[in-house]
């Protein structure tokens, strides 16, 4: 599979957490590897304010950050095994956690740090790989976690510089003219009936406590201008998800997922850049760029 220059076409995905490939753009990221596609994963933060040993949370004396970074950072690198991810790059940012107010935040973490430090560094990424389709989260972060919506300030601030820049240069075969292009930019998204639907399966399954997506994180269904079809690549999303089995939410997404009747089969997008038309739905992320 090549572009129109010959090229390996290139998709770069940048998350927050360790994780979040997996529940959020796993298929995705299976698909295209499995197509024979460059996939690029940039992974922010350290993850180390996530589920410690016994499954302590941030807080509790025996929640030990550097240890839980580093065994999630095996985790993660156990998933984009199993996604097939060509190159996976850790930022090793401090996670930010999820307090109760942002000022109780520590001063050195992800979200708190200088952006422009930040902006640079996926800068140059995006100019080393030269992606042709960027993936990142909206503004409201899908979540609200404040390393998300600070992943998607960052990514799209870097993003803007390269196409205010008129993109990477492209050469035409071997020898070749030389020429630019702006890659594509989506959102990660998940539409209200899709969210209804794992909700309802989530709660036939899970303990009352359990974390489940609420209605809140859900767009209109009309505003999805992409859908993905993973159905081929369900089980390299359920072995990513599986490697994160010292987070909660990972493994109760994977019993919800694995359940013999779950239909969710599709990865939902919202393409900001170029704007969306309003015209038939997408169902790939490289349609116009891919040969």
């Amino acid at each position: 599979m090549t572009t129109a220059d010959n090229r390996q076409p290139t998709l770069m995905i940048v998350h927050a957490h360790p994780d979040d490939e997996a529940s959020q753009t796993g298929g995705t990221l299976a698909r295209y590897s499995a197509a024979g596609f460059r996939t690029v994963l940039v992974t922010c933060t350290d993850g180390g304010q996530g589920d410690g040993t016994g499954g302590v949370k941030p807080g509790h004396p025996a929640h030990r950050p550097a240890q839980i970074a580093a065994r999630r950072a095996q985790e993660l690198a156990r998933s984009a095994a199993a996604l097939g991810i060509t190159d996976l790059i850790q930022l090793g940012h401090p996670d930010s956690g999820m307090p109760e107010s942002a000022d109780a935040i520590a001063p050195g973490a992800f979200s708190n740090l200088d952006a422009e430090p930040l902006v640079r560094r996926l800068e140059a990424l995006m100019h080393e790989y030269r992606p042709d389709v960027i993936v990142t989260y909206p503004p409201n972060g899908l979540s609200h976690h404040p390393d998300h919506i600070r992943t998607h300030e960052l990514t799209v601030t870097a993003f803007d510089r390269v196409r205010l820049a008129g993109g990477f240069d492209r050469r035409h075969g071997t020898a070749g003219p030389l020429s630019r292009s702006v890659p594509k930019l989506y959102y990660i998204a998940v539409s209200l009936s899709r969210l209804k639907t794992l909700r309802a399966l989530a709660e036939g399954v899970l303990e009352p406590d359990a974390w489940i997506p609420p209605l809140e994180i859900g767009v209109d269904d009309d505003t999805v201008t992409t859908a993905v079809d993973i159905s081929d690549h369900w089980a390299e999303k359920l072995r990513a998800l599986s490697a994160h089995a010292s987070q909660a939410d990972a493994a109760a997404l994977l019993r919800v997922l694995s359940l013999s009747g779950a239909d969710e089969r599709t990865e939902e997008y919202v393409r900001a850049d170029p704007p969306w038309t309003g015209r038939e739905r997408e169902d790939d992320l490289f349609a116009g760029i891919v040969a």
